[in-house]
């Protein structure tokens, strides 16, 4: 369970209070290489320090498994195993996810871990 010991986030009744960051996915052309790279489609200005930082949005899940040391979570009708010490980049975000405001967001940004 190494990912959740990295977690910073909430934990209660069981579930584990996932984070997600909102992006849309532009092509990046690299020579002959044809990716996409992830932008923030949701930001807002920091309470802390006055910059820009996406928006943060949270979605409570119960883990769903193992993957070795990892944990597995069903959001998006998927299995995923999420880096849970960063917040997770999705283009359509879960149904339930609650939009934190802008003091919440900021004070995630500028938490150490």
């Amino acid at each position: 369970m190494s990912s959740l010991l990295q977690f910073n986030g909430k934990v209660e009744s069981g579930k584990v209070g996932l984070q997600f960051t909102l992006v849309r996915k532009i092509p990046w052309i690299v020579g002959d290489l044809h990716l996409t790279k992830p932008e923030d489609v949701d930001t807002h200005i920091c309470t802390v320090c006055g910059g820009s930082h996406a928006r943060i949005h949270e979605a409570f899940r119960k883990p769903a498994g193992m993957f070795g040391c990892w944990v597995v979570f069903r959001y998006n009708g998927e299995e995923h195993v999420p880096d849970l010490s960063i917040p997770i980049s999705v283009e359509k975000l879960p149904r339930d996810a609650r939009r934190l405001n802008d003091t919440e967001s900021s004070q995630y940004w500028h938490t150490e871990a």
